[in-house]
């Protein structure tokens, strides 16, 4: 155990933070201890107000030297951002100089689809078509055909 934690290196990721609107977020550095770059961008994606489920929410990872990372710590400690608990805390200080706009364009969407048809099972409307069909369509065929092959071995 005493092995891992001596191979420790400090490290500051660059990352978005959210929770200021889906089209905006903040840019914010956060120290870490970890033994690569790579485990370092996994840990930032976990923290609290980074931005999880977006590709490219770290920005940059880089090693530092301790006298960053307490600098660090210690701005992050400052920061009533990071402290805020509530939207009310969060309105009373001003974040709009701090805001980016995010740029969408180049990331996924889910595809609309078009020509949706209405599908009905008598004259119950289905929301799912291929959810009804998986579940329920092929269910009936394979109980038909259990029922015919037992009735070909009686």
């Amino acid at each position: 155990m005493k092995n891992n934690i001596l191979k420790l290196e400090m490290f500051e990721a660059v990352c978005k933070c959210g929770h200021v609107g889906r089209s905006h977020y903040i840019i914010k550095s956060f120290p870490l201890m970890a033994q690569s770059r790579k485990e370092a961008a996994r840990i930032a994606r976990g923290i609290p107000r980074v931005k999880h489920d977006y590709q490219d929410a770290i920005l940059n990872v880089f090693k530092i030297d301790k006298k960053r990372y307490f600098e660090l710590v210690e701005i992050n400690n400052r920061d009533p951002y990071l402290r805020c608990t509530c939207i009310q805390d969060q309105n009373a200080i001003d974040l709009s100089d701090r805001l980016m706009d995010e740029d969408r364009s180049n990331h996924y969407s889910p595809r609309k689809e078009e020509n949706k048809k209405t599908f009905y099972c008598n004259k119950q409307k289905i929301r799912n078509q291929k959810k009804y069909m998986t579940r329920y369509y092929d269910i009936e065929k394979i109980s038909n055909y259990n029922a015919i092959e037992f009735n070909d071995i009686a």
